[in-house]
């Protein structure tokens, strides 16, 4: 007879070859697991101001009315202990079918640990600019009521 395969029964030996090495392969994910969760709490231990990751990290969408140079103070809605900077970043949504985008940066040296300010500019999506002697502003202060994006975060 031709076209019949035959496939013996794996040995036993062999059949324990396979569980061992499947064994191994989980003691070894295992140890690898205990050895990031022994790290994360080393981490978490090593963080001394008691915030956990909740009151580490908030993040707000706010509408805000900036002032005639843009500008708005945020206050955090919860306070950071005296002394830490929280990193902030913003962003600020534009109205859909506008010729511009607004954008949102943070003012240099201006977070503390309750507040930061917040510089809001309306930027055109193309420039056109005539040359015989016009000055134009083209990236102007918002100052109409705008929406944004924070996201403070402490350190670590």
């Amino acid at each position: 007879m031709t076209g019949i395969g035959y496939t013996p029964p794996a040995s036993q030996a062999s059949v324990d070859a396979a569980a061992a090495k499947a064994d191994a392969a989980s003691t070894k994910a295992t140890a690898a697991q205990t050895t990031a969760d022994a790290a994360m709490t080393k981490a978490d231990t090593a963080i001394t101001d008691g915030l956990t990751g909740a009151d580490r990290q908030q993040a707000v969408p706010v509408q805000v009315t900036p002032d005639a140079n843009g500008n708005v103070i945020f206050t955090y809605p919860k306070p950071y202990a005296t002394g830490t900077k929280p990193a902030v970043t913003t962003t600020a949504e534009t109205p859909s079918g506008v010729a511009y985008r607004n954008d949102a940066s943070v003012l240099e040296n201006s977070a503390t640990n309750t507040q930061v300010t917040i510089l809001v500019q309306r930027i055109p999506k193309t420039l056109t600019a005539s040359v015989l002697g016009a000055v134009l502003n083209v990236i102007v202060p918002v100052t109409t009521p705008v929406w944004i994006n924070v996201l403070v975060r402490a350190p670590v």
